[in-house]
């Protein structure tokens, strides 16, 4: 058979595929664009509603919260966001990914309290402990990278619970304050408080960083 009459085959499939990874590259390009976009657009809508979240939430009750195993950013700031997850929450996982977020941007500016819930199954909770051994161990940036790995992967196989770690001492603590949060009648996760102030039903808690950046730069 003759070599010439697959050539325009041959280069049409090659033509094909160049358009083709050109569409993708275009395609993702303009995806990128829409969620920068939106952010945008979300961001300059909450700016706008400042004040109103503000007075929502001073109209909240304030909590006289319970003193957290795990504080991070600036343990003196005047700011302080609490958080009350679980690690088997599916939302909890978005929440901590924005946590991280606000750390990212503004850990030197603003205190973070994170308490987890306490689980039935012991086999559960010893996560909770091991997470707990590398925030005292290994400090923040380990820990919320160990936090993020058990959101994707329900494991923490890379790290292990430091030998000098006291096991009871923390089971005390954990079971004191999830107590607290059972007295006062909270028990759905993910719970944000800010400065006391539990966060308002009416704002979705997807936008927690814009308000918080909110709160920061109109100090």
């Amino acid at each position: 058979m003759n070599l010439k009459t697959f050539i325009p085959f041959v280069l049409y499939g090659i033509f094909f595929l160049v358009i083709l990874i050109v569409w993708f590259r275009i395609r993702k390009y303009l995806k990128q664009n829409e969620e920068i976009r939106s952010q945008l657009i979300r961001k300059n809508r909450i700016a706008r509603n400042y004040d109103v979240f503000m007075n929502t939430l001073g109209k909240q009750e304030q909590k006289e919260l319970p003193e957290s195993m795990i504080t991070l950013g600036n343990g003196d700031g005047t700011l302080e966001l609490t958080l009350f997850t679980s690690l088997y929450c599916e939302m909890c996982k978005d929440i901590c990914t924005i946590v991280d977020r606000i750390i990212f941007a503004y850990e030197d500016e603003i205190k973070i309290n994170i308490f987890f819930k306490k689980q039935s199954s012991v086999e559960k909770n010893s996560f909770l402990y091991i997470l707990h051994s590398i925030f005292l161990s290994q400090g923040t940036q380990e820990f919320l990278k160990a936090l993020q790995f058990w959101f994707e992967n329900s494991n923490l196989e890379s790290w292990k619970m430091a030998s000098d770690y006291n096991h009871e001492k923390s089971k005390e603590a954990l079971s004191a304050s999830n107590d607290w949060y059972v007295q006062n009648g909270i028990i759905a996760t993910p719970s944000v408080f800010i400065n006391g102030y539990i966060y308002p039903d009416q704002f979705e808690k997807e936008d927690l960083f814009y308000h918080i950046e909110g709160i920061i730069e109109n100090k």
